[in-house]
Formats: structure tokens, sequence, C-alpha cells
């Protein structure tokens, strides 16, 4: 991981805004595709105008070239002169040195475009997808917007570095070619002419299936990698549950349709060239027939017919490249479709236009009958250890397209009063809504009703960025980047100094391990961590929130899944990063949350009690049959150390 600032630049946002979720997308327009795809390239104007020149230069070089071997027939083959044979042949071979040259310096240019023009489609699509909300991660899969950024974004690069030249050249040679024909002998052009309608039905029809073939074969390679990227990732998940045999049996049948879709395409291509080579002898033979009667009628010169079948072949070879082209052209809009309409999926956590930044806090946070929905579709419930995306392997998790179902309101009607310093504990069931109200402080929600106020500011009306910078977040399944462990430190402020990352990790009770590392703080983590056990992970993430130094700190479950020898040093840590700190802390263990300032209880998406844990004992209700129930379990058991993660001020 190499930890720096984002790139300070806008996405790249062509407007045609619209938005809709990406799962069951249909098929974009072909003409608004390409509209889009032309306002991407304005840019780079001035080297399509270059390669343009050169395409036209290369095109009529090669339209030279029959007419030139037409008149060395004519006027020094069937002569006899070998003086004028041998300087028309040096003007032939110059002509088409001349087309490959200039076809070689726009093919270089274009590949030098293409690879700049793909690289900012996807810059744009990756600062989009960084800026996009919650709601949007929860219900879409990882591996099919991967395979939006690559995939999909190469089939456009392919396109442009070698078959948009390509293209625009036969296109030309097209037309350069037929009225060429028609200047050397119009009755053979007309004759053409018979033949013209039946070569446009066909390369019509098979063009028109061509297209659907490539949308699908697109959208089922991003199906593709979903499943691979969610499986792979969940690889521990899928083997401690004995489901490879499930999961093989899901991955072959996504892929048994990307490979029939795939062969389908395919085919629809390899038709095209035995398709074309009959229909182009069918024409040398027609014009042979009837150039020959010409010639023997003296009408024709036969240096004219041997180049007007030559036209024939130039003229098929293009025709042919443009059907084949079209394919290839049909990938690249699918591609350029996928990625337009996630580019049109607009956030639905916004900042107002006007919106100022949130100035330093002292940490007071107030919410005020907040009601909240997820929408449609609540988000999946995290998956353990940080992976995947709370999907079971080898499942989509998702409604299929047009199955809906009413808002469910997760909160109702919540209000609660945080002082600055103060710790405010949520307790309650799995599901109940605790999660979500940390999710609402964090703004990575709206609410639907009510307000949440920071020191007084509605946090609707404040940037996000500056009321994330003063949020700090210490989860259960945390997540550590590929990098160094200075690296990951550093995450918390990137312009922190080394001695700060240390002294950070030395609060934080993870510098004692750090230093025994093979290589300390320079060591590297491997991918989400996997070689750092789940202790060490979490008291890296204390300490890179402890150098964020916020003012409001959120504790999800942050020690629920560690031993009790490391749940002591986590405790001591959090203890030191709580100073001074206002923190919401999650926990299901609750001899954890004792000393909070306020315990909430959490259950039917209410808040059902509040107080501290010695008044909400004394109630008799939910709380204390809860705590009553974990005292039992443990009773007789080795006690967890009660040296709190939390305090009371």
């Amino acid at each position: 991981m190499t930890v720096s600032r984002p790139p300070q630049r806008q996405p790249m946002r062509l407007g045609f805004g619209g938005g809709g979720m990406l799962t069951g997308e249909a098929a974009g327009n072909t003409r608004h595709t390409l509209k889009r795809m032309a306002a991407y390239l304005r840019p780079y104007r001035p080297q399509l105008l270059i390669v343009a020149f050169f395409v036209t230069i290369s095109t009529v070089l090669r339209l030279f070239g029959p007419m030139l071997l037409g008149r060395a027939i004519d006027l020094y083959i069937a002569p006899g002169d070998a003086a004028g044979l041998r300087i028309l042949a040096l003007q032939i071979v110059a002509v088409y040195l001349g087309a490959a040259g200039t076809s070689a310096v726009q093919g270089l240019i274009m590949v030098v475009l293409g690879q700049r023009f793909v690289s900012d489609i996807r810059e744009g699509l990756f600062i989009h997808l960084q800026q996009m909300s919650m709601a949007f991660h929860d219900r879409n899969q990882v591996g099919d917007l991967m395979s939006r950024i690559t995939n999909d974004s190469e089939a456009i690069n392919r396109t442009l570095s070698n078959g948009l030249i390509e293209f625009t050249s036969n296109i030309l040679l097209l037309g350069g070619t037929f009225v060429a024909m028609f200047l050397l002998n119009w009755q053979l052009a007309l004759a053409m002419l018979v033949l013209m309608p039946l070569m446009l039905l066909i390369t019509g029809e098979v063009t028109r299936r061509s297209r659907a073939a490539f949308r699908t074969v697109q959208h089922n390679l991003g199906a593709l990698n979903a499943v691979m990227e969610e499986n792979i990732t969940g690889a521990r998940v899928v083997q401690a549950f004995a489901r490879e045999k499930d999961v093989y049996a899901t991955f072959h049948e996504v892929n048994s349709k990307y490979r029939k879709a795939g062969m389908t395409a395919d085919i629809i291509t390899a038709a095209l060239g035995p398709m074309f080579t009959t229909m182009m002898t069918i024409t040398i033979a027609v014009a042979a027939l009837l150039g020959g009667w010409l010639a023997i009628g003296g009408i024709l010169e036969v240096g004219v017919l041997a180049a007007f079948i030559i036209y024939i072949m130039n003229f098929f070879r293009p025709m042919r490249g443009i059907a084949m082209l079209y394919n290839q052209l049909q990938s690249a809009l699918a591609g350029a479709e996928r990625i337009f309409q996630t580019l049109d999926v607009e956030p639905t956590v916004t900042d107002r236009p006007d919106a100022p930044p949130l100035a330093e806090i002292e940490g007071e946070v107030v919410f005020e009958n907040v009601s909240f929905s997820y929408g449609v579709e609540p988000p999946p419930t995290p998956a353990p250890r940080g992976r995947g995306n709370g999907r079971m392997p080898g499942a989509n998790g998702r409604r299929d397209p047009g199955e809906e179902s009413g808002p469910e309101r997760v909160l109702e009607n919540i209000s609660l009063h945080a002082r600055p310093g103060a710790t405010i504990a949520l307790v309650g069931p799995t599901g109940a809504g605790k999660t979500t109200i940390i999710s609402l402080l964090s703004r990575f929600y709206d609410v639907d009703e009510g307000s949440i106020r920071i020191d007084g500011h509605d946090i609707r009306d404040v940037q996000q960025a500056s009321l994330r910078k003063q949020l700090g977040i210490v989860l259960q399944d945390t997540f550590l980047f590929s990098g160094t462990v200075r690296e990951n430190i550093r995450y918390g402020r990137l312009d922190a100094t080394d001695e700060e990352v240390a002294a950070a990790a030395e609060l934080a009770n993870a510098d004692s391990f750090i230093r025994l590392l093979p290589r300390g703080y320079n060591s590297q983590v491997s991918e989400q961590g996997n070689n750092f056990s789940e202790g060490q992970r979490q008291l890296i993430a204390i300490a890179r929130a402890i150098l964020a130094d916020p003012r409001i700190l959120i504790l999800d479950e942050a020690t629920s899944s560690v031993d009790t020898r490391t749940e002591v040093q986590l405790q001591q840590a959090l203890l030191r990063l709580l100073e001074g700190r206002t923190a919401f802390v999650i926990a299901h263990r609750l001899s954890t949350i004792r000393n909070a300032d306020e315990v909430l209880v959490v259950n039917d998406h209410r808040i059902i009690e509040r107080g501290s844990h010695e008044e909400l004992l004394a109630m008799k209700g939910f709380y204390h049959d809860l705590y009553t129930s974990q005292y039992m379990r443990v009773k007789g058991a080795q006690s967890v150390p009660e040296g709190q993660v939390v305090r009371r001020n």
C-alpha cells in the first residue's frame, strides 16, 4: 500500500445524468453512448485531427495502387516497354511504402491516445466509486464493479488503439473504391450495384445479432468476476463449512453462461469471413465474365479489367473489415454502456452546494426523533472477519430485478444526547439497529426523519469530509491495507512523522509486538492483514485511530473476537484512546460497558431503556435480563477482567 493523498480532481462526469441501480440494468442506447464517448474524446481532438490526416493520405495512396497496375499492363507490359515498366514499378512501390508509413504513424498515435483515454476513464470511474454512498456499495457486487474498471475499459482501449483507425480507414477506402470503379468503367460498376442490397442486408442482420451477443458477454463477464472475487475472498468460510462443491456448482453455472454467450458472439463473428469470401468470389466471377466480353469487343482494356478486379477485392476487404470491427465496436460499446451506467448513479448522500466545513468540535452529539429505513433493500449483514459483503458464498444475495418490498424502518424515533467527552454504550440484540445509529452519525446514510446535530450543527449542513475527519472508528472486523505496518497506522493522518506513528502504536499497546516483527514497522501486511492475529489487527487499528486524534470515537464490537489476554491489552489501549473524547460503544459483552455514562438499550428499532449500568439493573427490565443471562453463562468460569473499556466521567 502506498499511502498518499488522493488526487485533487473531479470525477469525469459528462452530464446525461440519470441514476438507476446497476442490478438488472437495461441496455443503453447506442447513439447516446457514442455521443458520450465523443465527449470524452474531445480533449484529444488535436491528436485525432492528425490521425485523420494520415488516414486520408494512406487511403488515397492505397487507391492509386490498382490504377497504376492497370496502366502498367496497358501501357508497358502489353507493348513490351521494359524501361517504362521499371519506372512505373518504382512508383507503385513508393505509393505502397507511403501508405504503410502513414499507417504506422497513425497507429502509433492511436495507441498512445487509447491508453491515455482509457486511463482517464478508469480514474474517473474509480474516483466516482470512492464518492458513492454506502447504499451503493451495499447493493453492488465488488467483482462486477472491478470488471467495469478493468475489462470494460480494456474493451474500449482495444477498439480505440486498433479498431477505430481501421474502421475509419475502411469507410474511406470503401467509398473511394466505389468512386474509382465508376471512373474506370461505369457499366461494370452498375453491375456491382445489383449485388449491393444483398450484401447490406446480410451485413445488417449479422451486426444486429452481434450487438446483443456482445452485451450479453460483457454482462456475464461481470457476473463471473463477482463470483470469483467473492468466493476467493471468502475461501476460509467456504472451506470451514465444506461448501467447495456448492461454490463450484455456482461458478460452473455462471461460467457456462459466459461460455455460451462467448460462443454465440464468436460464431457470429466467424460466420462473416466465409459469407464475404463467397460474395466476393461471385462478384469477381461476374465482373470477369462481363469485363472479358467487353474486352473481347474492344470496349475495355485488359489493364482496366485487372484494376477493376483488384478494386472489387479492395471493396470487399473493407466491407468485411467493417463488419468484423463492428463486432469489436459492439464489445466496446457494451463496456462503455456499463461504465456510463455506473457513472450515472448519483450518491444518495451529497453535500449541499453551499455547505461549509465543520469547524473543530467539542463533541456534543444530539439525535432528535430520528427515523430511518434503508429503502427497498436493507444492506447485507457484515461478513465474518471483514470478508465478502454478507452474501452467502456462491450466491448473489440480491433480489431479482423487479422484485421489491416496501421500505422497512430500521430505526424509529431515536433521541439521545451525548455531552462532550461522554461515553454512550449501545446494547441490544443483533439487528436491533445499533450499527445503523453509528452509520447515521458518520453520515454514511441520511436520516428519513428528524436530525442529528454535532455541537449544534445539523450534519447534513456541513461537508461530509470535514465531519468524518473528526470521527474515529474502530470496528470488530478490522480492515488493513496491503503495505507496511507503518503505512497502515499512518492512514489515520497522512502527514504524521515516523515518531508520531511509533508514539501512537505505543499508546495502543501495539509497539511491543510490532518491534518484534522481522522488519518492525516496515513489515509487510498481506491482503486484509491475514498475516496478523485478530488482536494484532485491532491494536494496529486503535493506533491508527489514536494518530487521527478524533473528537468523537466509535467502537463497534472492538473487543468481541479476541481472547481474554488480548482483550486486556485492547481495553488498556482503548482507555487511552477514549480520554477526553465523546465515544459511542457497541458491545455484546456487557461487562465491558459497566462504566459508560449512559447505556442505551436498542430493541425492535427503538431505544426501549436508558440509564447507567446500575440504574438499568435496578429497573429489572430487558437490560437486566440480558446482563443476567450473560453472567450466568460465565459463572464459574474465569471472569473477564473488568479493567473497563469505557469509563464514566
